[in-house]
This record gives C-alpha cells, structure tokens and sequence, in this order.
C-alpha cells in the first residue's frame, strides 16, 4: 500500500495540452518554459536495437509533421540565439524526422483556453499535456488516442525503467477501461512534503532545544515572540507564520503539517484520503479530535500573540518576507521553503541560521507522520487525429535518454542547460527527469562537501556543490559579500543539499523512518471530486481560520455534517469503490 502511495506521487501532468506528437519531459530548477506538445522523431542516429524488427524507437525514416502548441511561463526567455523554430530540442527531433508544426505560442496563463478553442475547432496539437481531470474527459471524448498498441512495441528499456520508479502505479492510473491513453510525468512525492524550519540562531541565543512536541513548539514560539531571540533589543519578532490566505496549501506557512500531529491529514488540497481505523477509506480531516486538538493549540498561540496576529491576509510570499526580515522564526514546508528566507536572512544578520526539522508530535508518539499525497497532476497524451501516434513514445524515449541516462555530461548540459548556456530543458516538448533526482544530489552533494571528493557528481551535482563550497568558504573566512551571487546560490542550496540540519537531511532520515500516512486514493479525481473540491476546500479552510482567530474549536463538529452535506459523503463513497477495486 506504501508504495503504491509512493508511485503515485511521482507522476505530474501539464495542466494544458501544450504541443504535438510526444517528447520527453523535463524538469526546471527555477522558472519554466513549457513546450505544451511535442513533436515526432525520425529515425538517424537512434537504429532499432534489433534489426530484425526494423523499426526506430526514437524517430522515422522518412520526415513526419507534428502538430504542436507551446506555452510558457510569465518570465520564460529564450536565451542568445535560441527560439521555437531552433533550439537544441527541435534540432533533435528534426534529425530524427520529426516535424514540427506550431500552431500557436501562448503565455502559460492563457493555454487552457487556447486548448479548449483549439479542440473545439477540430485543429488542435498532436501532443497534449493534460491535468487528471482533463485526461479522463478526453480519452472519454476521443479528443486523444489509445496508446497500447504503440507504448508496447516502441517504448525502450530506459523509458520502462523510468516508469518502475513507482513500480508502474502512475502508468497504470492512466489506463481508461484496461487500455493506456497517456504516459505520466514521474516526479519526486518527497519534493513536496511539509517539514519545520526553524531559526537555529535564535535557539542558541536563548539556550533552547528544537521542539519535538507541539507543546515544546509552543514554548519555543512563545519564547521567539517574547524573549528577544535576535538579542537586538527590540519587541520585533514572533514565533510561529502561517499562510492565512491558504492555510492548507504546502508552501511556506503551511498549517497541515500542524493537523498531522495529532493523526488528521485535511490534505492540501482539501481531499486528503486515508484509512481508519476500521480500514474503510475516509477523508482525513474527519479525524475530529485531532483536528480540534490542532486547532486548540493553534488557537492558543493566536491568542498569546506567539502566531501572527495578521496570518489571516499572510501567503506564502508574505511567510517568506517575514522569515527573511528576521521577524518570524517558525514555520512547515516543503524542502524549498528556506532557500529564498536564508538568503535574506543572512543580509539582516550575518549570524543567522536557518534549519529543517521532522515535524513535532502531538500525542506522545514517536514521530509524526506525514501525509505523502499523490503527484500525479499531469499526463502527456496524443491526439486521436494524429496519424502517427507512436510519435509520442518516441518522443518521450528521446526525452528519457537525454535527460535521465546521458551518455556524458556534454549530452545532459547540452538538453538540460546550464546557466549561460542554452535554452535546456524549457524547449523540450516533454519534460523528464530521474523521480528521484534531489535525494540522489542530496546524498552525493552532501558526502562531497564532507570528503572534498567530487569524483562522483554529474554536472547538476558539481555546479550545486561549487556554489555551496563557495558560500561555506566566504562565510567562514569571515570576509564575504552577501550580494555575491555564489554566496547567495550557495546559502540557498545548502538549505536543501549540504546542511546537516537541512531539508534534504530531514527527508532522508524520515525515509528511514518510514514517517509517512499513505494515500488511501491514487488516482484521477472523480465527477464527484472535481465537482466538488473547491467547495469543500474553501469550507474547511474558512472554518479553520475562524477557530484559530476565536470561534469554539467544538464548532468543528458542526463543520463536518455541512461538508458531508455539500458533496463529502459523495466524495469519500468514490473513494472507497476505487480502493475497493484496487
């Protein structure tokens, strides 16, 4: 059951359909430029491996056109020389007889709509890149083409390997009625789980221990907001940020990690499944008890003013500014949620420090367990109208190749980027990297600045390590300049990477502690679920606010017949007929 928690949590879809006929995916450090579809290969340099059969896994021998449409993000810049019609991606596929034909270029922002007019139209692209509820919509519609036939005879060893990383399960989630209409996008479900990150500085200052326990969580935050943790005279700090706006959402200030002490798991996006203790599938924040005795102590800390008076109209941005002001000295994540505030922070103090903790216990148990969620967001599919529709697995084999078994460091920088390099993996049709490509860094990167030995590392690797290295030697020599962009990379990578005491460190050690609650539900949403998410969400997270900020915590009782009302019984009965089947 854990691992097919786990599988789940790796796959991500692009929430548009972006281009045509099918490439690999892959994945962005920093802001991203999304080929929303990608295009077909021919057959050069990538031959059958087995002559026999005559067929080329990555390409065609005779040229053949792929409908394409790409978006990217806001900030998306092609870099010196580079553009839609050339970069090293669409010069990769050409040699390989793939064309592609673009039909539009969109900002990100405005691709769903593109899309949909586009399929209304009957002239959309050949490669699609569809959130979960639009897979299911399509492949019921014939928007997109059934990919069995063609996933069995051309996908290679290394895009089969790659879909193993959860033993299959997020491969298998994109069947509809026993047959595959897409391949997903494997991600990392570690990437996104909450953890604490806490000022160490002030800990030190004020000769405290990281908390274990939420009532230690709740000393230690009464003490940041009244015992002058930065020793600089001033009423000026608090304990605890939380992102009022999203109380739920796992950023910076995420509150679900707090709910998770005390065996409630609400879920970020308001649907979070689990088992209870009969084995019947349940929504997780019908736990009440612990959710009240979440709230109680949430509510106690507003009142004492060690929670931030004005969380209400706090986001994740606001979280992060607080943090790296130096007024704020607690608050959960996911593994990036210090890189940006311990940057800053270091302008504001020289001295400060900041670290990553497993999250404290509410109720006398050994460790709190963490929610890992399912990460399978996106699937790239291929149009019914495309004629070769085996197109998309090679595109995809090309993708996996490149980016996940290089075979040098040349060829990964050459299709992943480097900084003042190429464009990357932003003009990539489809994105793919190794799932679990930050625990590999995190352990490599790690034992390297320990030993000095950086015999092991790959490019990625060597450059975090070089910019960490960088960071370590200016701060301990004592000379630095906190403008200087390599000390500034590097405090914010080691955060993640190199820290003893750094995010990636605390995953490690609750994988080996197999610290987490496993999704009871891995799959698409439901009709129910898609219909009703947003409702029963905003309703858990404005009754959550409201007892933290004064409403009886015993008012939560009251909330859980209305969600059941409003479409939670539905919601939760899809549930269990799913893992009932499964």
């Amino acid at each position: 059951m854990k691992r097919r928690a786990l599988a789940l949590l790796l796959a991500a879809v692009m929430v548009s359909g972006l281009a045509a006929c099918g490439e690999k995916p892959a994945e962005n450090k920093g802001s991203e430029g999304t080929a929303a579809n990608p295009s077909t290969e021919s057959s050069s340099e990538a031959q059958a491996p087995d002559a026999e059969e005559e067929k080329d896994d990555y390409g065609f021998s005779e040229p053949v056109t792929i409908k394409v449409g790409l978006s990217y993000a806001a900030d998306f810049e092609w870099a010196e020389g580079d553009s839609a019609e050339n970069n090293n991606w669409v010069n990769l596929y050409r040699e390989h007889n793939i064309i592609p034909e673009i039909l539009y270029e969109v900002d990100s922002s405005q691709a769903d709509t593109k899309m949909a007019t586009a399929i209304m139209s009957g002239n959309y692209p050949d490669i699609i890149t569809a959130s979960p509820s639009d897979f299911i919509n399509y492949a019921q519609t014939g928007v997109i083409a059934d990919i069995t036939d063609v996933f069995e005879e051309y996908a290679t060893d290394y895009l089969k390997e790659y879909l193993d990383a959860d033993s299959g399960l997020s491969l298998q989630n994109c069947m509809v009625d026993g047959r595959l209409y897409g391949i997903p996008m494997m991600e990392n479900s570690y990437d996104s789980i909450p953890m604490m990150f806490i000022r160490a500085d002030w800990l030190e200052n004020l000769g405290l221990e990281v908390p274990k326990t939420m009532e230690e969580l709740k000393e230690v935050a009464h003490a940041f907001t009244y015992d002058d943790p930065d020793q600089n005279g001033v009423d000026d700090t608090y304990g605890l940020g939380l992102d009022g706006v999203d109380i739920l959402v796992n950023g910076g200030g995420d509150a679900s990690a707090i709910f998770a002490a005390y065996n409630a798991y609400p879920g970020k996006d308001g649907l979070a499944f689990i088992e209870d203790e009969n084995g019947k599938v349940t929504w997780g924040g019908t736990n009440a008890e612990g959710m009240k005795a979440g709230l109680q102590l949430l509510q106690d800390m507003y009142n004492d003013g060690s929670l931030a008076k004005n969380f209400i109209t706090m986001d994740s941005n606001s979280i992060f500014e607080e943090t790296g002001a130096g007024r704020c000295g607690i608050w959960f994540g996911p593994m990036w949620a210090a890189m940006v505030p311990a940057s800053n922070a270091v302008k504001a103090d020289p001295k400060a420090h900041m670290i990553a903790a497993p999250v404290p216990t509410g109720l006398g148990q050994d460790q709190t367990e963490i929610f890992l969620s399912s990460s399978l967001t996106h699937v790239f599919c291929v149009s019914s109208k495309c004629e070769h529709p085996e197109a998309l697995i090679k595109l995809i084999n090309l993708s996996v190749q490149k980016l996940c078994y290089p075979e040098n460091d040349e060829e990964f920088i050459k299709y992943y980027g480097s900084a003042g390099g190429s464009t990357g993996n932003k003009a990539s049709y489809t994105v793919t990297l190794a799932p679990l490509k930050n625990l590999d860094n995190y352990r490599k990167e790690s034992a390297a600045l320990l030993s000095g030995d950086t015999s092991e590392l790959n490019t990625e690797q060597l450059g975090d390590y070089n910019n960490m290295k960088g960071f370590l030697d200016m701060y301990n020599s004592g000379e630095f300049d906190v403008e200087d962009p390599i000390f500034s990379a590097g405090i914010s990578y080691y955060t993640v990477f190199g820290d003893p005491q750094g995010s990636y460190a605390t995953i490690d050690k609750m994988i080996a502690n197999d610290a987490f609650k496993l999704s009871a539900y891995n799959s698409f949403p439901t009709d129910a679920m898609a219909e009703n998410a947003a409702t029963l969400k905003k309703l858990t997270v404005e009754t959550i606010v409201k007892i933290i900020t004064g409403d009886p915590v015993d008012s939560y009782d009251s909330f859980l017949e209305t969600w059941y009302a409003l479409g939670g019984e539905d919601v939760i009965a899809d549930a269990q007929a799913w893992s009932d089947a499964n």
